[in-house]
Protein backbone atom coordinates (compact mmCIF):
# COMPACT_ATOMS: atom_id res chain seq x y z
CA UNK A 1 0.00 0.00 0.00
CA UNK A 2 1.51 3.38 -1.00
CA UNK A 3 2.14 5.79 1.85
CA UNK A 4 0.40 8.72 0.15
CA UNK A 5 -2.30 9.02 -2.48
CA UNK A 6 -1.96 12.42 -4.14
CA UNK A 7 -5.38 13.35 -5.55
CA UNK A 8 -5.23 16.06 -8.20
CA UNK A 9 -8.41 17.53 -9.70
CA UNK A 10 -7.64 18.48 -13.28
CA UNK A 11 -9.67 20.72 -15.56
CA UNK A 12 -9.13 19.66 -19.18
CA UNK A 13 -7.64 22.58 -21.09
CA UNK A 14 -5.13 23.59 -18.40
CA UNK A 15 -2.36 21.18 -19.39
CA UNK A 16 0.54 23.67 -18.98
CA UNK A 17 0.02 23.98 -15.23
CA UNK A 18 -0.61 20.25 -14.81
CA UNK A 19 2.68 19.60 -16.57
CA UNK A 20 4.48 21.88 -14.12
CA UNK A 21 2.73 20.18 -11.21
CA UNK A 22 3.54 16.61 -12.24
CA UNK A 23 7.15 17.34 -13.09
CA UNK A 24 7.67 19.21 -9.81
CA UNK A 25 6.29 16.27 -7.84
CA UNK A 26 8.67 13.95 -9.68
CA UNK A 27 11.67 16.17 -8.90
CA UNK A 28 11.01 16.63 -5.21
CA UNK A 29 9.28 13.50 -3.89
CA UNK A 30 11.77 10.66 -4.21
CA UNK A 31 11.79 9.92 -0.46
CA UNK A 32 8.09 8.95 -0.21
CA UNK A 33 6.12 6.04 -1.67
CA UNK A 34 3.24 7.80 -3.39
CA UNK A 35 0.67 7.31 -6.12
CA UNK A 36 -1.02 10.07 -8.11
CA UNK A 37 -4.76 9.93 -8.74
CA UNK A 38 -5.71 12.35 -11.50
CA UNK A 39 -9.42 13.18 -11.41
CA UNK A 40 -11.01 14.86 -14.41
CA UNK A 41 -14.47 15.36 -15.87
CA UNK A 42 -15.33 13.47 -19.03
CA UNK A 43 -16.52 16.55 -20.88
CA UNK A 44 -13.69 16.96 -23.40
CA UNK A 45 -11.05 14.70 -24.99
CA UNK A 46 -8.35 13.97 -22.42
CA UNK A 47 -5.24 16.01 -23.26
CA UNK A 48 -2.58 14.83 -20.79
CA UNK A 49 -1.62 11.40 -22.19
CA UNK A 50 1.98 12.37 -22.96
CA UNK A 51 2.55 13.72 -19.46
CA UNK A 52 1.01 10.63 -17.87
CA UNK A 53 3.20 8.35 -19.98
CA UNK A 54 6.26 10.03 -18.50
CA UNK A 55 5.16 9.00 -14.99
CA UNK A 56 4.09 5.42 -15.80
CA UNK A 57 2.54 3.33 -13.03
CA UNK A 58 2.57 6.18 -10.51
CA UNK A 59 -0.54 7.79 -12.03
CA UNK A 60 -4.09 6.45 -11.84
CA UNK A 61 -6.50 8.13 -14.27
CA UNK A 62 -9.85 8.77 -12.59
CA UNK A 63 -12.52 10.10 -14.98
CA UNK A 64 -15.70 11.21 -13.23
CA UNK A 65 -19.18 11.69 -14.65
CA UNK A 66 -21.57 14.11 -12.97
CA UNK A 67 -25.28 14.03 -13.40
CA UNK A 68 -26.91 17.13 -14.90
CA UNK A 69 -27.79 18.70 -11.56
CA UNK A 70 -24.28 18.45 -10.14
CA UNK A 71 -22.66 19.55 -13.42
CA UNK A 72 -24.51 22.85 -13.26
CA UNK A 73 -23.49 23.51 -9.66
CA UNK A 74 -20.05 24.81 -10.57
CA UNK A 75 -19.24 26.04 -7.06
CA UNK A 76 -19.18 22.43 -5.81
CA UNK A 77 -17.40 20.74 -8.71
CA UNK A 78 -14.02 20.53 -6.97
CA UNK A 79 -15.49 19.06 -3.80
CA UNK A 80 -17.73 16.66 -5.73
CA UNK A 81 -14.77 15.32 -7.67
CA UNK A 82 -12.88 14.66 -4.45
CA UNK A 83 -15.90 12.97 -2.90
CA UNK A 84 -16.09 10.59 -5.85
CA UNK A 85 -12.39 9.71 -5.95
CA UNK A 86 -11.00 9.83 -2.39
CA UNK A 87 -13.05 6.92 -0.92
CA UNK A 88 -11.45 4.52 -3.43
CA UNK A 89 -7.87 5.68 -2.86
CA UNK A 90 -6.08 2.81 -1.10
CA UNK A 91 -3.22 4.65 0.62
CA UNK A 92 -2.26 5.41 4.22
CA UNK A 93 -2.58 9.16 3.73
CA UNK A 94 -4.69 11.30 1.42
CA UNK A 95 -3.07 14.39 -0.08
CA UNK A 96 -5.41 16.70 -1.98
CA UNK A 97 -3.41 18.86 -4.35
CA UNK A 98 -4.61 21.50 -6.78
CA UNK A 99 -3.02 21.29 -10.21
CA UNK A 100 -1.58 24.80 -9.69
CA UNK A 101 -0.04 23.84 -6.34
CA UNK A 102 3.19 21.86 -6.22
CA UNK A 103 6.53 21.41 -4.41
CA UNK A 104 9.59 23.52 -5.03
CA UNK A 105 11.98 21.83 -2.59
CA UNK A 106 12.90 18.31 -1.52
CA UNK A 107 11.42 16.91 1.67
CA UNK A 108 8.07 18.70 1.39
CA UNK A 109 5.89 15.61 1.62
CA UNK A 110 8.04 13.79 4.16
CA UNK A 111 7.82 16.84 6.42
CA UNK A 112 4.01 16.96 6.13
CA UNK A 113 3.78 13.24 6.89
CA UNK A 114 5.97 13.79 9.93
CA UNK A 115 3.51 16.34 11.28
CA UNK A 116 0.60 13.88 11.27
CA UNK A 117 2.79 11.05 12.56
CA UNK A 118 3.54 13.28 15.57
CA UNK A 119 -0.15 13.81 16.28
CA UNK A 120 -1.53 16.47 13.95
CA UNK A 121 -4.95 15.69 12.52
CA UNK A 122 -3.94 17.13 9.16
CA UNK A 123 -1.13 19.10 7.61
CA UNK A 124 -0.48 21.09 4.45
CA UNK A 125 -0.29 24.70 3.40
CA UNK A 126 -1.96 27.06 5.86
CA UNK A 127 -4.16 29.95 4.79
CA UNK A 128 -1.86 33.01 4.58
CA UNK A 129 -3.84 35.28 6.90
CA UNK A 130 -3.72 36.06 10.61
CA UNK A 131 -6.60 34.83 12.81
CA UNK A 132 -9.20 37.49 13.70
CA UNK A 133 -8.47 39.72 16.70
CA UNK A 134 -10.19 38.90 19.99
CA UNK A 135 -12.37 42.01 19.88
CA UNK A 136 -13.87 41.29 16.45
CA UNK A 137 -17.62 40.71 16.76
CA UNK A 138 -18.54 37.06 16.31
CA UNK A 139 -21.70 37.71 14.31
CA UNK A 140 -19.96 39.52 11.44
CA UNK A 141 -19.13 38.16 8.00
CA UNK A 142 -15.56 39.33 8.59
CA UNK A 143 -15.21 37.06 11.61
CA UNK A 144 -16.70 34.11 9.73
CA UNK A 145 -14.23 34.51 6.88
CA UNK A 146 -11.16 35.32 8.94
CA UNK A 147 -11.75 32.56 11.49
CA UNK A 148 -11.52 29.99 8.69
CA UNK A 149 -9.17 31.60 6.18
CA UNK A 150 -6.29 31.89 8.62
CA UNK A 151 -3.06 30.09 9.38
CA UNK A 152 -4.78 27.90 11.94
CA UNK A 153 -6.44 26.05 9.04
CA UNK A 154 -5.09 24.02 6.14
CA UNK A 155 -6.01 24.76 2.53
CA UNK A 156 -7.44 21.93 0.42
CA UNK A 157 -5.01 22.97 -2.35
CA UNK A 158 -2.38 21.02 -0.37
CA UNK A 159 -3.88 19.09 2.53
CA UNK A 160 -2.71 15.76 4.00
CA UNK A 161 -4.94 13.61 6.23
CA UNK A 162 -4.48 9.99 7.39
CA UNK A 163 -6.99 7.92 5.40
CA UNK A 164 -8.47 6.12 8.41
CA UNK A 165 -8.93 9.38 10.28
CA UNK A 166 -10.52 11.02 7.25
CA UNK A 167 -12.92 8.11 6.83
CA UNK A 168 -13.90 8.34 10.49
CA UNK A 169 -15.03 11.95 10.06
CA UNK A 170 -17.78 10.98 7.63
CA UNK A 171 -17.53 14.39 6.00
CA UNK A 172 -17.96 15.57 2.42
CA UNK A 173 -15.43 17.85 0.77
CA UNK A 174 -18.39 20.08 -0.15
CA UNK A 175 -19.40 20.58 3.49
CA UNK A 176 -18.72 23.96 5.04
CA UNK A 177 -18.18 27.40 3.54
CA UNK A 178 -15.54 26.30 1.04
CA UNK A 179 -14.07 23.09 -0.37
CA UNK A 180 -12.43 20.98 2.31
CA UNK A 181 -12.78 23.50 5.13
CA UNK A 182 -14.94 21.21 7.25
CA UNK A 183 -12.13 18.66 7.56
CA UNK A 184 -9.70 20.73 9.68
CA UNK A 185 -12.68 22.22 11.55
CA UNK A 186 -13.91 18.79 12.66
CA UNK A 187 -10.39 17.65 13.48
CA UNK A 188 -9.89 20.68 15.72
CA UNK A 189 -13.23 19.95 17.41
CA UNK A 190 -11.87 16.49 18.21
CA UNK A 191 -8.75 17.99 19.75
CA UNK A 192 -6.30 17.35 16.93
CA UNK A 193 -3.71 20.00 16.10
CA UNK A 194 -3.68 21.36 12.55
CA UNK A 195 -0.15 22.04 11.29
CA UNK A 196 1.60 22.97 8.09
CA UNK A 197 3.58 25.50 6.12
CA UNK A 198 2.89 29.19 6.57
CA UNK A 199 3.28 31.64 3.71
CA UNK A 200 6.85 32.83 3.36
CA UNK A 201 7.17 34.80 0.13
CA UNK A 202 5.72 35.76 -3.25
CA UNK A 203 7.08 37.21 -6.50
CA UNK A 204 7.81 40.88 -6.68
CA UNK A 205 5.04 42.54 -8.72
CA UNK A 206 5.77 43.83 -12.17
CA UNK A 207 6.61 47.51 -12.37
CA UNK A 208 5.62 47.72 -16.04
CA UNK A 209 1.84 47.69 -15.70
CA UNK A 210 -0.94 50.24 -15.92
CA UNK A 211 -3.20 48.25 -13.62
CA UNK A 212 -4.13 49.99 -10.37
CA UNK A 213 -6.77 47.49 -9.24
CA UNK A 214 -4.30 45.05 -7.68
CA UNK A 215 -1.82 45.97 -4.95
CA UNK A 216 1.71 46.75 -5.99
CA UNK A 217 2.65 46.25 -2.35
CA UNK A 218 3.62 42.56 -2.19
CA UNK A 219 2.92 42.40 1.56
CA UNK A 220 -0.78 42.54 0.62
CA UNK A 221 -0.49 39.77 -1.95
CA UNK A 222 -1.51 36.57 -0.19
CA UNK A 223 -3.38 35.00 -3.08
CA UNK A 224 -1.25 34.98 -6.26
CA UNK A 225 1.92 32.87 -6.64
CA UNK A 226 2.42 32.43 -2.90
CA UNK A 227 5.23 30.22 -1.53
CA UNK A 228 4.57 28.29 1.69
CA UNK A 229 7.37 27.24 4.01
CA UNK A 230 9.78 27.65 1.10
CA UNK A 231 8.57 24.15 0.16
CA UNK A 232 5.28 24.52 -1.78
CA UNK A 233 4.14 26.99 -4.44
CA UNK A 234 0.47 27.86 -5.06
CA UNK A 235 -0.21 29.86 -8.19
CA UNK A 236 -3.83 30.52 -7.29
CA UNK A 237 -6.65 31.09 -9.76
CA UNK A 238 -5.00 29.51 -12.80
CA UNK A 239 -7.94 27.31 -13.73
CA UNK A 240 -10.43 30.10 -13.07
CA UNK A 241 -8.52 32.53 -15.26
CA UNK A 242 -7.78 29.99 -18.01
CA UNK A 243 -11.25 28.44 -18.23
CA UNK A 244 -13.62 31.18 -17.07
CA UNK A 245 -11.56 34.11 -18.31
CA UNK A 246 -11.75 36.46 -15.33
CA UNK A 247 -9.13 38.14 -13.12
CA UNK A 248 -7.03 39.33 -16.06
CA UNK A 249 -5.41 41.98 -13.87
CA UNK A 250 -3.61 39.24 -11.95
CA UNK A 251 -1.59 38.60 -15.08
CA UNK A 252 -0.72 42.30 -15.36
CA UNK A 253 0.91 42.44 -11.95
CA UNK A 254 2.28 38.93 -11.29
CA UNK A 255 2.10 37.44 -14.76
CA UNK A 256 5.86 37.43 -15.23
CA UNK A 257 6.17 34.81 -12.50
CA UNK A 258 3.35 32.67 -13.87
CA UNK A 259 4.88 32.72 -17.33
CA UNK A 260 8.25 31.67 -15.96
CA UNK A 261 6.65 28.85 -13.94
CA UNK A 262 5.04 27.46 -17.09
CA UNK A 263 8.24 27.89 -19.11
CA UNK A 264 10.43 26.16 -16.52
CA UNK A 265 7.80 23.65 -15.33
CA UNK A 266 8.43 24.72 -11.76
CA UNK A 267 8.76 27.64 -9.37
CA UNK A 268 12.10 26.95 -7.75
CA UNK A 269 13.40 30.28 -9.04
CA UNK A 270 11.32 32.09 -6.39
CA UNK A 271 13.67 30.75 -3.72
CA UNK A 272 16.44 32.93 -5.14
CA UNK A 273 17.47 35.13 -2.23
CA UNK A 274 19.34 37.64 -4.37
CA UNK A 275 18.87 40.98 -2.64
CA UNK A 276 21.02 42.90 -5.11
CA UNK A 277 19.97 44.90 -8.13
CA UNK A 278 17.49 42.33 -9.44
CA UNK A 279 15.64 40.63 -6.57
CA UNK A 280 13.04 38.05 -7.60
CA UNK A 281 10.86 37.42 -4.57
CA UNK A 282 9.54 39.29 -1.55
CA UNK A 283 9.63 37.82 1.96
CA UNK A 284 6.55 38.60 4.06
CA UNK A 285 7.09 40.62 7.23
CA UNK A 286 3.65 39.90 8.79
CA UNK A 287 3.72 43.29 10.45
CA UNK A 288 0.53 44.71 8.89
CA UNK A 289 -2.00 41.90 9.19
CA UNK A 290 -5.03 44.11 9.81
CA UNK A 291 -4.26 45.99 6.60
CA UNK A 292 -3.88 42.65 4.80
CA UNK A 293 -7.22 41.51 6.21
CA UNK A 294 -8.95 44.72 5.15
CA UNK A 295 -7.63 44.29 1.64
CA UNK A 296 -8.87 40.68 1.56
CA UNK A 297 -12.36 41.60 2.73
CA UNK A 298 -12.54 44.39 0.19
CA UNK A 299 -11.61 42.01 -2.62
CA UNK A 300 -14.16 39.45 -1.46
CA UNK A 301 -17.09 41.75 -0.81
CA UNK A 302 -16.16 45.33 -1.74
CA UNK A 303 -16.86 46.32 1.88
CA UNK A 304 -14.84 49.52 1.82
CA UNK A 305 -16.46 50.64 -1.41
CA UNK A 306 -19.86 50.03 0.18
CA UNK A 307 -18.95 52.01 3.30
CA UNK A 308 -19.06 48.94 5.54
Amino acid sequence: MPDVGIVICYEIGTLPILRACLRSIERHTEDVDYRIYLAYRETKPFDADDEIDRLGFRVNLCPVDFNQEVSQNTSNIHGRMLDLIVPDVDCRHIMTLDSDCFPIADGWLRELIGMVEKGAGCSGILYPYAPPPRDLKLNTIEFRVRAQHCWETTHVACQLVPKLLLDSLGVSFTDGDDTGLMIPALLKDRGYPVEGFKATRCPLPSTSTDSSALPHDPELNRYVSVVFGDKVYHMGGYTRESIVGDEHMIQDVYGWARERVLKENGAEFLLDDDSGANPISYKYTFGREEEVAADKMDRLFGLRRKGL
